[in-house]
């Protein structure tokens, strides 16, 4: 095992990978030049080699004016003070005292020097990235690091059981004690039930973009983009979060030369308004950087816009994706969930007086700020919180895993290219029924879709409107009985507004005949029901829409529901109560029409939607 400072950093075994040479070319000039040139932080920087692995460790003694991100006692006492200052749910009555009380704990730390620790792992703005070492390699690195550096806690700051369980049990099992830590949010790549809500307020979110007049470029394309990022960084996270450190221009210099972070910036008219960095590792993609102007109009949406363009990083990568605390009513409802984290602490090798210290926060901690999370985001998240209860005996993810939902999400897209390709042999009339109903399963898909799946709804598409080509050479009786076993495809995957049937879906490559064919097949085989369906012709979007007499009594209007609903296609339409149709010519607006024609059908119907059989 050995260990390197800013004098030998450059002789480090880097790995002669490009993931190497990224972390070689971030870490050396951090090292040689130091935090400060860097960071509005004073730490010391070392790098432990531990069988070919390479961890780098921020050592500190007493930087108790340094941010959370490489201080302890600011993470428990300097921002939970804030937090409380800040929290209207507090009388000031309360303020004063919660504050005093936080007050007097960091009193008693301070005497136990809790900032004498070492940060294990500790990438200055990266997470996630730390191995899951083995026992053995634990115990050899704990007392390589206890005997170099006696005098010091051994801590590996910020754990979540999403991305590292195996480690957490490990670390305990080895002696290492475990302290809540404020939390994070995750995204899921698949395998979570996506609320309609969150389904249109994606939508909603990315549309912004779309008229936004911005362009997403390389920041590496942009010259002297450096100060501007910075500055744009200090507004979100110095300004308005206070609670990150301060990052320098040299940093995102170093940044746009290479390492482990990409950066991406929105231009208009020659301005960056908005950045974000990404980074990942494993199953997880992560920003480490981000910020926005603070004085755009709040109704461009750039914060929307910078969420939405994350999330599709990492829907094009098929990944989760950590999202961080803050903004939590906004980002429970765009599907994130709150996720614990933990700090793990060795403190076996300290004298008396400095092991009392780590107990008692260790109590403040898991006795108070556990709780306090809890209820603060259940009040946001309802039963999606999960894993906040207490310190677990065993760390299990609090939900499907990161890695889980990437192998489901291969193993769905697969099973679906495998469909598609099985269905060109079948019979027509098989063909038909197939082709709707994974046409069903690619509209019922959460925004945005990840690469692979436009592809297959592009294939989806021609093979549609290849079989609508194709002669039948059969009967008026089979072309009938074809368009009544899709309609009875469609009622079985409909939903149900008390006793009125809904069908809203989009099928593909047809014409406006096509559906309205379909629709009426609809109508004979249920009765009370409400049809809205799309189909792609060329470069149109074609729609129909049909509503049976009962429905229209009820105020459930054709003619209406697709003029409100055609404009979200940049289309119009025309027709009446019982039928109407309508194009338009922005056919990835699809999804959001056919979004916008069931919240039209619940509002006139009233209720909440249930599947069809009540399931």
């Amino acid at each position: 095992m050995n260990l390197y400072d800013e004098r030998d950093i450059t002789s480090a075994p880097w790995p002669d990978t490009e993931a190497g040479r990224r972390a070689r070319d971030f870490l050396v000039p951090l090292f040689q030049q130091g935090a400060m040139a860097f960071f509005s932080e004073r730490t010391t920087f070392r790098l432990v080699e531990l069988d070919g692995l390479l961890l780098p460790l921020s050592i500190n003694d007493a930087e108790y004016g340094n941010t959370g991100a490489f201080s302890l006692f600011a993470r428990y006492i300097t921002n939970q003070r804030a937090a409380i200052a800040d929290n209207e749910g507090f009388g000031p009555v309360a303020r004063r005292v919660v504050s005093r009380v936080l007050q007097g704990l960091g009193g008693v730390l301070k005497a136990s020097r809790i900032n004498k620790c070492i940060f294990v792992d500790n990438w200055p703005t990266l997470r996630n990235t730390t191995p899951l070492l083995s026992a053995d390699q634990v115990r050899r690195l704990t007392r390589f690091l206890t005997e170099r550096f006696p005098g010091h806690a051994i801590a590996f700051p910020a754990l979540s059981p999403a991305t590292h369980a195996p480690l957490l049990d490990t670390l305990t099992e080895c002696g290492y004690s475990a302290l809540y830590t404020p939390y994070t949010r995750m995204g899921l790549a698949h395998g979570e039930e996506i609320h309609r809500k969150v389904r249109e307020n994606r939508r909603r979110d990315a549309r912004l973009l779309e008229t936004s007049g911005y362009q997403l470029v390389d920041a590496r394309d942009v010259p002297g983009c450096a100060p501007r990022l910075a500055e744009l960084y200090r507004m979100l996270n110095r300004e308005k979060y206070r609670t990150n450190p301060d990052v320098r221009p040299e940093y995102f210099e170093a940044a746009l030369r290479g390492g482990p972070i990409h950066l991406r910036a929105l231009v208009k008219d020659g301005r960056i308004d908005v950045f974000y960095g990404i980074s990942v590792v494993g199953d997880v993609l992560w920003s480490p950087v981000a910020g926005y102007d603070l004085g755009v109009p709040r109704e461009v949406g750039l914060y929307r816009i910078l969420n939405s363009l994350l999330l599709k990083e990492a829907v094009d990568r098929g990944v989760a994706i950590e999202t961080g605390a803050g903004a939590d009513e906004f980002k429970s409802l765009r599907g994130d969930r709150p996720l614990p984290r933990y700090c793990i602490v060795y403190t076996d090798h300290l004298l008396p007086h400095r092991k009392a210290g780590w107990r008692l926060l260790q109590r403040f901690a898991n006795g108070s700020l556990l709780p306090a999370a809890r209820g603060y985001l259940r009040r946001i998240d309802g039963d999606a919180v999960v894993g906040f209860d207490a310190i677990p005996q065993r760390f299990v993810p609090p939900f499907m895993s990161p890695g889980e939902s990437v192998e489901l999400l291969r193993k769905d897209l697969e099973a679906m290219e495998a469909e598609l390709e099985e269905i060109p042999r079948l019979e027509r009339r098989e063909r038909a029924g197939r082709l709707a109903a994974l046409a069903k399963k690619l509209e019922d898909w959460p925004p945005p879709l990840p690469p692979r799946l436009s592809e297959l709804r592009e294939k989806l598409g021609h093979m549609t409107q290849r079989l609508n080509e194709e002669k039948p050479g059969r009967s008026r009786e089979a072309t009938k009985a074809r368009r009544a076993e899709l309609a009875r495809s469609l009622i079985a995957s409909a939903m149900k507004l008390g006793d009125a049937t809904l069908v809203v879906s989009h099928l593909g490559e047809a014409p406006v005949e096509q559906l309205r064919a379909v629709a009426s097949a609809v109508r004979e085989a249920a009765a009370s029901s409400a049809v809205v369906l799309t189909g792609t012709q060329g470069g149109k979007v074609v729609m129909f829409a049909a509503a049976a007499p009962e429905l229209c009594a009820r105020g459930v209007d054709a003619g209406a529901l697709l003029a409100q609903v055609t404009p979200v296609v940049e289309g119009r339409a025309e027709g009446g109560p019982e039928l109407a149709w309508g194009e338009g010519t922005r056919r990835e607006g699809v999804d959001a029409a056919l979004e916008a024609a069931r919240q039209f059908l619940q509002a006139r119907l009233g209720g909440e939607p249930r599947e069809v059989g009540g399931r």
